[in-house]
């Protein structure tokens, strides 16, 4: 086997730079799978953890202006909807599990002698169930807060920072002023507070209503649909209701807007997987392009060891022997440039989870950027096939050598 093996790094050293370029392709080939399988799975990691606790089959529905006369109104009409249509969706569709009107201005909020503009919410706490915010301390919005209109909120990280003087952990209880009225804090919770962001304040819907004179009004909806139902038609279903009840013409596609959550992320999953299975494409066809690169350099090897083989047949030398070494240099070349790939790919990756790890308030979707290792072992296992299978050829070139053609040959 010493032999074999000294053969072997004869056969490659004798022309290293073809044998250089040869591994760097099968390097590179690994190495382009490694980066873009691993960069997927970060991507795909960043909006599981930006979309944690969130209800994605949900939307979002609002009033606008109605494009089309209907019962008298002419066009042009503005409207609102009300607390009555939220007890009437719930009553007409089985579909909702959950809905919760909203609403929100932007108002100066201060503390002591400290204040700043920020957006303030009035909300029900099913919004917190469908797009559920990590609550530090204390505790979010509850019923409770809104039958009994309570003056309590709940603020960002980003906001106890601007404001408070002290730690997070003793701002909860304390007094701020939204709209010259004192509100007790309930409960912080963290910046990636879902869609909102950490600069917002949360109060219960109840006292948004009073505290801006707006009794029935509700800016929007948001709607969480049950998985068993189709989020489009649920959201034909819903707007052709609100029309009814407003009076707007069925055919106006202005008067009420939306936006389908629960369809973008389809489209969202949808792009990533399109995007794991286009990376397996090219990282599979960038290998045999690899495997291809091993069988010509082992090709234009044999062609040269003509006269080495004639002898070696000419002495007793086995076909299977002369296979043999041909196969060994086939997957020792692989093997080695592979790893070399693998070492590279997964060291990019690594310096790239450091680099977003250490930046502040980063926004890019991108979490523990890897590959599984199983992942890993099956395609070096399917580059190890194929380089076998791409020396086949030049071990039957080899084979079908006769001993004395090889001899003659110059």
């Amino acid at each position: 086997m010493i032999d074999t093996w000294n053969e072997i790094y004869h056969a490659l050293s004798k022309n290293k730079s073809r044998t250089f370029i040869t591994m760097i392709g099968v390097a590179w080939g690994m190495f382009l799978f490694i980066w873009l399988l691993g960069m997927v799975n970060g991507m795909r990691n960043g909006f599981d953890r930006d979309l944690k606790g969130s209800s994605t089959n949900s939307l979002f529905i609002w009033a606008e202006q109605t494009s089309v006369p209907h019962k008298g109104y002419g066009r042009g009409r503005t409207f609102d909807l009300v607390l009555d249509d939220v007890e009437g969706l719930k009553k007409r569709f089985p579909e909702i599990n959950l809905i919760a009107p909203r609403n929100v201005t932007f108002s100066r909020v201060r503390y002591n002698t400290s204040s700043g503009e920020y957006q303030v919410f009035g909300d029900f706490p099913e919004q917190n169930q469908m797009f559920k915010k990590t609550i530090t301390y204390g505790r979010f919005i509850n019923h409770a807060d809104i039958e009994a209109s309570s003056k309590v909120c709940v603020i960002g990280e980003d906001i106890v920072e601007e404001l408070f003087q002290t730690d997070i952990s003793e701002v909860v209880g304390k007094s701020v002023v939204v709209n010259n009225v004192n509100f007790k804090v309930i409960g912080v919770y963290e910046n990636r507070g879902g869609f909102e962001g950490g600069k917002v304040l949360f109060m219960p819907f109840s006292t948004f209503a009073k505290l801006y004179n707006e009794p029935n009004r509700l800016g929007w909806l948001a709607i969480n649909i049950k998985d068993s139902y189709d989020i489009k038609e649920a959201e034909e279903k819903i707007k052709g209701y609100l029309k009814e009840q407003h009076d707007i013409a069925p055919n106006d596609t202005q008067a009420i807007g939306g936006f389908n959550l629960g369809e973008m992320f389809g489209k969202l999953f949808s792009f990533m997987s399109g995007l794991e299975f286009l990376t397996a494409i090219v990282g599979f066809l960038t290998l045999f392009a690899g495997s291809i690169a091993v069988s010509s350099i082992l090709l234009i090897t044999v062609k040269e060891r003509t006269q080495e083989f004639g002898i070696r047949r000419a002495l007793g030398a086995q076909p299977k022997q002369i296979i043999t070494q041909i196969m060994l240099e086939a997957v020792t070349v692989t093997i080695i440039s592979g790893l070399m790939g693998v070492i590279f790919g997964t060291v990019l990756l690594a310096i790239i989870n450091t680099m977003v790890d250490n930046m502040e308030d980063s926004n890019i979707p991108l979490v523990n950027s890897s590959v599984d290792v199983g992942i890993i072992i099956g395609a070096f296992a399917i580059i190890v096939l194929m380089s076998l299978l791409a020396g086949l050829l030049p071990a039957w070139r080899a084979i079908q050598i006769k001993p004395i053609d090889a001899l003659r040959d110059e």
